[in-house]
């Protein structure tokens, strides 16, 4: 009988050793993804307190947080708890995505932009859980409540109008989730055509021939703040600076731009179908001067919603943005550069 108690109290200390011995393991194998969260800010912290406080309450929390900046003013108010790392050249937009990759300690690269909140705490496991083994990168539905794009001023609305609601983007640094080593591995962010804008549907296009780009149904609130407010002609400043990216794109990637998932929402487009038109003009400028004062009101849709008199000013200004999309387009595509900033 004693020699079985004996034999019993060895079986349970040899089960208790296994069992720290696997704690033990666990602890310093940590199962939990490493996920590096790189933030580019210039100068401006804004809702930077915000998101980091988001980050740090998901369920699955990010193994670091790295906020690059290229400003070369000292960054006031930095949240707690982050890396701070200074870019000293201000080249795009881009280059600071790639020079937070580059210090990145984790796994998975998290891009994220100051101005984007994680709708709930689980975002960013929810996202993870969707980054199964044939997908290279994950990203959030980004979007934007109509309740706040009606705070704000008549031009903010203006220009928000077509991303009011929930938008299928792809890679758009919004909330966009992938595996560092495809990101490394394709060089990252292409700085040398995008400065500071195409760079995130050209991103999106190349991790494409590394694996599945997945759209998640994650919500990811893009607060687009606007402290001075809008104006007219920064409407038009940032028609010129999409149309820019877009002919660089195209120069870059031809008719295989249309495999990009922002391809999908065809109101946001509908101009660039109109440019062949403007080759007619001069063969037929009544006919196709009438066609093109009619059509182009129609590029711009999402802006009659606006619940105001003063949206009729749409009706000249249609026109005009088109015309300037249609330069930006021209320049972009032959110069095969994105140059223009309104950003910085």
């Amino acid at each position: 009988m004693q020699n079985r108690t004996s034999r019993r109290d060895m079986l349970c200390q040899q089960n208790r050793e296994t069992v720290n011995a696997s704690a033990v393991a666990a602890m310093i194998n940590d199962p939990r993804p490493k996920i590096s969260v790189v933030i580019p800010v210039f100068g401006k912290t804004g809702n930077l307190g915000r998101l980091v406080q988001k980050l740090n309450e998901q369920t699955l929390k990010p193994h670091e947080i790295i906020v690059v900046d290229s400003n070369p003013a000292p960054l006031k108010d930095l949240p707690p708890g982050v890396l701070h790392i200074v870019n000293p050249e201000d080249i795009a937009y881009g280059w600071d995505y790639n020079l937070g990759a580059q210090h990145a300690t984790g796994d998975y690269l998290l891009n994220t932009s100051q101005d984007c909140l994680p709708e709930y705490e689980h975002a960013l496991e929810e996202t993870f859980n969707a980054l199964t083994p044939e997908r290279v990168a994950v990203t959030a539905m980004v979007t934007l409540p109509k309740e706040l794009w009606e705070q704000y001023n008549f031009w903010g609305r203006i220009m928000m109008a077509r991303w009011v609601g929930e938008i299928r983007q792809g890679i758009s640094e919004k909330f966009d989730l992938m595996r560092i080593e495809t990101f490394r591995k394709i060089g990252g962010y292409d700085i040398e055509t995008f400065r500071f804008c195409g760079q995130d549907q050209d991103l999106y296009l190349r991790l494409r021939k590394e694996g599945e780009v997945y759209i998640a149904n994650t919500r990811v609130l893009h607060l687009h703040n606007q402290p001075r407010g809008t104006s007219c002609l920064a409407l038009i400043k940032k028609q010129f600076l999409l149309a820019e990216s877009f002919g660089a794109l195209f120069r870059k990637w031809g008719f295989e731009l249309k495999r990009a998932a922002y391809a999908e929402n065809w109101t946001h487009h509908l101009a660039k179908y109109l440019y062949p038109l403007l080759l007619l003009l001069p063969f037929a400028p009544k006919t196709v001067g009438l066609a093109l004062l009619l059509l182009t009101n129609l590029t711009h849709v999402e802006a009659w919603r606006i619940h105001s008199p003063k949206v009729v000013v749409m009706l000249a200004l249609n026109p005009v943005l088109f015309l300037v999309g249609a330069i930006g387009t021209a320049r972009g595509f032959l110069t095969g550069k994105q140059r223009y900033s309104v950003f910085k």
